[in-house]
């Protein structure tokens, strides 16, 4: 048997890749039309195991822009070439791939009852993180599995919670419940929460549809919960004014904000009001205390709109983000692409500040002593 050998694939691969594709599965299926927008570059990569000058496998590995994240969206290898290695072959090519695109981890989705890929990457030295039930159109459950894949890495802490945001305005509510969640396990993450601390912390006016969150009213929110607050902003003013161009909006933001102010000096929040450097970021993010940043989510999705996100976890390679947001930015990303995301600190440091002004904000929660 001739070596295997393992290369990107290209347009002259696309009639044997549907052929492979139709072979292999018979539900959740990939189009003709898909394999061409994968084989073209961008944030994805394709790659084929030939035999004997034959195709007989491929990858498909999907990267969520503006982070360290891979994921293995679908591997398959022609039933009569199974249990030759080529399957190991390709998944070792796809990891060698995410680590050129400093990738931290490779994530997956496996149907529960495909034992023997579940044991292949196990041997490859997955774990599992999850479970997805009714994930497959035969409604099948899924295993969610990880591997970090770099190798200087250390990681810091435990599975966080998670909450998907319900509207387009309470990325901040939902970044706050996971942060409380964290603290105190008991604590209840359900929509008529999300809704209350948006009302209470609304700027109501944002540039255009429902205002999102101040930093200031997040930190009243969580006080009022019984937590230990600290909130690290770099600008005294209104935040998110920049964008707002009708006089009666921004007099209203204001208003709103000055009373924010003058509510938390009634309480034991503690407000600092200064540069926020890399350096002190960091040390912030690194503390044990829960954390939620604001972002702007320009290097995720080309889109400049404030956006709140949860600080699962940080070290000294990356920060860990739970992003509310499962938005329609790729129609191929899920659940797992939002969860404890990996992001190189040089790429957050860029990210966490938003707008002309360039805020930076976090907000820090502990237990009351």
């Amino acid at each position: 048997m001739k070596q295997i050998h393992i290369r990107s694939a290209d347009k002259n691969d696309l009639d044997r890749l549907v052929e492979i594709e139709n072979t292999c599965f018979t539900t959740d299926i990939l189009s003709r039309r898909s394999f061409q927008r994968f084989i073209r570059p961008g944030a994805h990569d394709v790659k084929v195991a030939e035999l004997n000058n034959e195709i007989v496998g491929y990858t498909l590995v999907l990267y969520r822009t503006g982070t360290s994240l891979a994921r293995m969206y679908s591997i398959a290898v022609i039933p009569e070439q199974q249990g030759k290695g080529i399957a190991r072959r390709l998944m070792e090519a796809a990891e060698q791939a995410g680590r050129e695109r400093f990738c931290a981890f490779m994530r997956l989705e496996v149907n529960v009852n495909n034992a023997p890929a579940i044991h292949l990457y196990k041997k490859l030295g997955y774990r599992q993180i999850g479970m997805i039930e009714n994930y497959y159109d035969d409604g099948s459950d899924a295993l969610r599995m990880e591997k970090r894949i770099y190798a200087g890495l250390v990681r810091r802490g435990t599975v966080t919670p998670y909450y998907e945001q319900t509207t387009d305005f309470t990325c901040g509510p939902a970044a706050l419940m996971m942060a409380m969640k964290t603290i105190n396990p008991d604590y209840e993450m359900v929509r008529q929460e999300e809704l209350q601390i948006w009302r209470e912390a609304t700027t109501i006016f944002m540039t255009s549809g429902h205002g999102g969150c101040s930093p200031h009213g997040l930190a009243l929110s969580a006080w009022q919960r019984g937590f230990q607050v600290e909130l690290y902003i770099n600008q005294p003013g209104p935040p998110f004014l920049d964008g707002v161009r009708d006089s009666d909006k921004k007099a209203v933001i204001e208003l709103v904000h000055d009373d924010f102010i003058a509510r938390i000096k009634a309480t034991g929040i503690k407000l600092h009001v200064e540069d926020i450097s890399p350096d002190k970021l960091l040390d912030i993010l690194r503390s044990s205390k829960a954390i939620i940043a604001l972002i702007s989510t320009w290097r995720l999705n080309r889109n400049k709109a404030p956006h709140w996100v949860f600080v699962a976890n940080a070290d000294e390679h990356f920060v860990y983000v739970n992003d509310p947001d499962i938005s329609d930015e790729g129609a191929w990303l899920s659940e797992i692409d939002y969860i404890q995301v990996p992001i190189s600190i040089p790429e957050f440091i860029n990210m966490a500040c938003f707008g002309q002004s360039r805020l930076r904000c976090l907000l820090t929660l502990d237990k009351k002593s």
